[in-house]
């Protein structure tokens, strides 16, 4: 029972997660070919602003579905619901406010965020129409999480898949038939998240679950403990911003642009195999949250080891089909023979660190879904921005250009070191 349990929630979540990393990566090969490489440019400075707006969304949601799921353990529905709808609500009101303000300052968003005076304009408008579609963006990932805690994981796989491939085909009728250009590209996305979330409201619309759509209780308390759960989810999310930017530095000093452009194919890839990752991690979280608030213990370790166990092996299966098949993957995106090889070279060494990061990443979520807040918020600071910061520039300071990509090894070694310690302490059973 528990064995098909896990797999009715893992397996359309990494399915999700998969086809939304591969969109990503279509989305950007559109761009590049179809409208050219200034509109990739002004996509890529936009990705930090993007990023908050996610991290802050999934914060709130991931808090939100946690405490929701563990009140459901507790057989504590009224309490779930209203979490639920408070949720919505703070999701709702933080991307209304940022749509707003983004809309109307987005020149100025585009100098913050270092455009050129050659990409200002590019940058102001994707943001600018990107923006226009906020609260789906937003909201789309909200009632994702919510659909899947409130037990209907296929919806929430079927709405995330939605929202990704009506994007690609919306992406190629804007980009080349219609001849829209970067605006295009930014209206295709937004329309694919309100396809998203209309397919998702289905499960509210039908009462297919427990949960209720309503105005909510307003809360303080509720709403402060919503965000101080979830905020591991917002330091995860911001993980890979950082790690980009830092290897964006030290590569551009080690290798010119060449290594730039050679690391940005490889961030392409990472979308997708870091997605596989939360995919799982994402699947088990409701239930590790029941298991937690029923104090069932046994099914909590249950969910726990298989989840870890599973990432693990597939990012093992990931590592080999990428020694096998990187150079043909790597020239999908260009073909440049140097860009390749050194591609190539990048993702032999860095692919290492997969093992380790999905261990990591079924621990972060671990503490979080059974509300380890303090052992959460260390461990996602240690390993989100700490730990890969500083080995990332060390690892090359010390053993010279070839160490530059055993960085991250290092770093999510150590972390998840200290991951085995922390779960092995007696404070971290007991809280």
């Amino acid at each position: 029972m528990k064995n098909k349990q896990f797999y009715q929630f893992v397996i359309p979540s990494i399915g999700a997660m998969l086809v939304t990393g591969l969109y990503f990566v279509v989305d950007g090969i559109f761009v590049g070919r179809g409208v050219g490489t200034s509109a990739l440019a002004a996509i890529n400075i936009a990705v930090p602003f993007i990023s908050i707006l996610t991290a802050v969304s999934m914060m709130i949601t991931i808090g939100g579905a946690t405490i929701t799921s563990i009140h459901f353990g507790k057989g504590e529905k009224a309490e779930a619901n209203n979490t639920f709808r408070l949720s919505v609500l703070m999701v709702l009101a933080f991307s209304f406010t940022m749509t707003v303000i983004s809309f109307l300052f987005s020149e100025n968003l585009a100098k913050i965020l270092g455009a050129s005076d050659l990409l200002l304009k590019d940058t102001a408008d994707y943001i600018q129409y990107f923006v226009m579609f906020g609260i789906f963006f937003c909201g789309s990932t909200t009632l994702s999480a919510f659909v899947r805690n409130d037990n209907n994981p296929r919806l929430a796989f079927w709405g995330m898949i939605v929202g990704a491939v009506s994007n690609v085909f919306l992406d190629w009728l804007f980009i080349y038939p219609l001849k829209m250009g970067l605006v295009g590209a930014a209206v295709a996305s937004g329309l694919g998240q309100v396809l998203a979330c209309l397919v998702l409201s289905t499960h509210f619309i039908r009462k297919k679950g427990e949960l209720i759509i309503a105005f909510p209780k307003l809360s303080k308390p509720l709403a402060f403990q919503i965000i101080k759960t979830g905020i591991p989810e917002f330091i995860t999310q911001m993980s890979q911003p950082v790690t980009i930017l830092c290897y964006n530095f030290i590569v551009l000093k080690a290798f010119g642009e060449i290594g730039v452009s050679a690391f940005s194919v490889i961030s392409y890839i990472l979308v997708v195999v870091v997605g596989v990752f939360i995919g799982l991690a994402q699947g088990i979280q409701p239930l590790l949250s029941r298991s937690f608030g029923e104090g069932e213990k046994e099914k909590e370790q249950y969910f726990f080891r298989k989840g870890l166990r599973l990432n693990i092996f597939l990012a093992a299966i990931i590592y080999v089909i990428m020694l096998s098949f990187g150079k043909g993957i790597i020239s999908i995106f260009n073909n440049s023979t140097e860009l390749i090889e050194l591609g190539y070279e990048c993702i032999k060494v860095y692919g290492i660190c997969f093992i380790f990061a999905a261990a990591n990443i079924v621990y972060t979520i671990y503490y979080l879904a059974t509300k380890r807040t303090k052992q959460a918020v260390i461990f996602s600071v240690l390993r989100s921005f700490i730990a890969n910061s500083i080995f990332i520039f060390l690892m090359p300071a010390l053993f010279g250009e070839q160490a530059i990509w055993t960085g991250m090894i290092v770093a999510e070694a150590l972390v998840l070191v200290i991951a085995l310690l922390i779960s092995r302490s007696k404070r971290s059973v007991t809280q």
